[in-house]
């Protein structure tokens, strides 16, 4: 191509900036929109079909309708006949980009990938279009643009009759297929494809993969104990097989590792007397695959929309950091059970299984990845027992509710209801002891002890709170812009020459918890979590009637009753003495000697960054002082909010200290949360507010 939208383009790109190049050019960039409709045609039918997408979809809003049609046509018209495979699969990067020109041309660009598919298999069209035809297609599936059932069939068709050089690149699509759509041909095919000769040795081995993978799936989906070990050990072999065979997955070494330390904690070698693996050395096997592996795929190139990476991360730190802290825990009462082991293990499937996906209506331009859909396995028994001893461990240790006089009372249910977890048939309400509190109720279900007239009504409302943000706790947040956010955050903390093991683990589990509460609490209503989340909300006035203000504890004990129960019991402690000459505020301590410190402030007037790093940053990186040096900062940000509040994004950075050229610079992570916010309704715009 040596038109005019060539030469258009050539001048964008020598001066367009690293946002700019990742955004895509505009039709002015390109010359303007008469330059590109006079040359649309040439353009799609060539290796500029993505930037002609970029442009349409960067002035959609803007063109008049008939242009409108001629440049979707264009468009329309170089997906069905790519210059490339590789152009096709970057055109669908940008389509998948942009909602509203997926709005526009989703289900036209879906019929024309299923053809793509079909032909390529048939033999009947290029086989390099197998791949990026199929991937095309299952992530407008998974945006609700296509029904999966044209998706289903041709995959579910294949024989292995058909050209290995369209079959070769399909075996990992299948199984994110089946994650999604879990159709038992599909498990069919995939038995096929690891078996076919034909077939490159990289290809098989993706294949036996997704087979492993369709095990630990069943075993996590299993209705009981014995079925969900049953399941782990066939899931077992077949890692340890590949990973025997296969020196280079790395993957399925990680898994084999994991399943061998969540193995070590079934009932026989939980027993007492029983021989027990070296869960430290599990731990440290584990971790060395999972660094190895992430280096590993830090030097390909890899498709971004196929898992959640800052939360995956996360979820194999959780893993390794619960098994070195199991090391040490063994001789007192056992807080990490084969149900929390469990939980581990579905975090990481439902994590590294997820796929970014688009929202169905218009966004903002450049960020239509919003969704993270995780695969749709139940996994009842492992959340519920995952629940239930969350709850009885909190009963048992958790200051915050042993010392009430109902504790052990509570605490005996949660045994007696545990202990019959495997039985057979449906559970009812276990009336009125639990009313008005759902997620209690639904755990305990029929035949616990629970004495109506002497339960204390608060405490009840505060398990009730606990059990609430447990359950969020084992469910992806479904937002990509909070595994985007994780993943950025981790790639500054990377850059230091402290991150290293255990504490990058440590603190990596720390970021997301605290994530997920700054995401969350930014949703949450004032009655999220009743008279705990208050704060959120317009402030109640004082006695004498003049406005009243949150006091900053409020924003505290959120904080620490949120990490509580997301960490390990007794690990998050409050006011901690001799920490810096101070006090601290918040405190994680994974093992003895290592501990994290947020600080959290209250701020009345709006806030910069500037200004957040010269009032509290000093203060916050000093507790690191005898430490890692890594900290957090959240500040509740009690300014006037009539006019509405940045977001999330906005709102968490990491700002870095140095107090002398010798220092390791100490990397705070901050969070400015609003707090005091007016209802949604009594928002204003500055200009309009009277």
């Amino acid at each position: 191509m040596g038109g005019n939208v060539e030469r258009f383009l050539q001048q964008w790109a020598a001066h367009a900036d690293d946002e700019e190049l990742d955004l895509g050019p505009g039709l002015a960039d390109l010359g303007g929109v008469e330059t590109v409709l006079q040359e649309a045609g040439e353009i799609a039918r060539g290796p500029r079909l993505p930037y002609l997408l970029s442009a349409l979809a960067r002035g959609l809003a803007d063109l008049p309708p008939d242009a409108r049609g001629r440049l979707a046509e264009a468009v329309l018209t170089g997906l069905r006949t790519p210059h490339a495979a590789w152009i096709l699969s970057e055109a669908m990067d940008v389509l998948c980009r942009w909602p509203p020109l997926l709005d526009l041309l989703g289900r036209k660009a879906a019929r024309i990938l299923a053809d793509h598919t079909e032909d390529a298999l048939a033999g009947d069209g290029q086989a390099a279009l197998a791949q990026p035809a199929v991937a095309g297609l299952l992530r407008l599936c998974l945006a609700g643009q296509a029904s999966p059932h044209r998706l289903l069939t041709l995959l579910t068709e294949i024989t292995g009759q058909e050209s290995p050089a369209a079959l070769e690149r399909l075996p990992i699509l299948i199984g994110i297929a089946h994650d999604h759509y879990p159709d038992a041909e599909l498990v069919t095919v995939l038995t096929t494809l690891h078996h076919h000769a034909g077939l490159p040795d990289a290809a098989r081995a993706d294949a036996g993969y997704e087979l492993a993978v369709v095990e630990l799936r069943g075993a996590l989906d299993g209705s009981d104990r014995a079925a969900v070990e049953t399941g782990l050990r066939r899931a077992l072999l077949r890692f340890s097989e590949l990973d025997r065979t296969q020196e280079a997955r790395l993957d399925a070494r990680a898994y084999a590792s994991a399943l061998e330390a969540v193995l070590a904690f079934t009932p026989e070698l939980s027993a007492p007397g029983a021989h027990r693996p070296d869960l430290a050395a599990a731990a440290d096997r584990l971790e060395q695959t999972v660094q190895q592996g992430a280096a590993w795929r830090g030097r390909l190139h890899q498709l971004d929309w196929l898992s959640a990476r800052g939360l995956a991360q996360s979820a194999w730190s959780r893993l390794v950091e619960n098994l070195r802290t199991a090391q040490h825990q063994l001789a007192q009462p056992s807080w990490y059970s084969p149900a929390t082991a469990l939980n581990d293990l579905l975090q990481i499937y439902l994590a590294s299984r997820a796929v970014h996906t688009c929202t169905a209506a218009p966004a903002e331009p450049g960020h239509g990845l919003e969704a993270l859909v995780s695969p749709t396995v139940e996994a009842a028994f492992v959340r519920h027992d995952g629940l239930l001893h969350h709850l009885e461990q909190a009963l048992a240790l958790d200051p915050a509710f042993t010392g009430h006089p109902d504790a052990q009372a509570l605490h005996a249910a949660v045994q007696q209801r545990r202990s019959r977890a495997d039985a057979g048939g449906q559970d009812v309400m276990p009336g009125k002891a639990l009313a008005g509190h759902p997620a209690l109720s639904a755990l305990f279900g029929s035949g616990a002890a629970l004495p109506a007239d002497r339960l204390d009504q608060e405490l009840l409302d505060r398990l009730e709170g606990l059990v609430q943000q447990s359950e969020r706790g084992y469910t992806p947040t479904g937002n990509a812009r909070v595994d985007a956010k994780m993943e950025e955050l981790l790639a500054v903390l990377r850059r230091s020459p402290a991150w290293t093991k255990p504490d990058s683990d440590s603190f990596t589990l720390l970021l997301e918890s605290f994530l997920r509460f700054v995401h969350d609490r930014f949703d949450g209503q004032a009655d999220l979590y009743g008279e705990r989340t208050a704060y959120l909300g317009p402030p109640r006035p004082k006695d004498d009637g003049s406005p009243g203000v949150w006091p900053e504890k409020a924003v505290q004990d959120d904080l620490h009753q949120h990490l509580s129960g997301m960490l390990t019991p007794g690990s998050v402690q409050r006011e901690i003495i001799d920490v810096a000459s101070g006090r601290t505020d918040v405190t994680y301590t994974p093992r003895p000697g290592r501990r994290f410190v947020l600080e959290v402030k209250r701020r009345k007037t709006a806030y910069s960054r500037e200004a957040v790093a010269r009032d509290y940053l000093a203060q916050a990186a000093n507790y690191t002082a005898t430490g890692p040096p890594f900290g957090m900062l959240l500040v509740g940000d009690h300014s006037n909010h009539r006019g509405g509040y940045s977001g999330f994004d906005d709102r968490v950075w990491i700002t870095s200290c140095a107090r002398s050229a010798t220092e390791v610079p100490r990397l705070v992570v901050v969070a400015v949360l609003p707090i005091a916010r007016p209802t949604p309704s009594a928002l204003r715009l500055p200009s309009l507010a009277h």
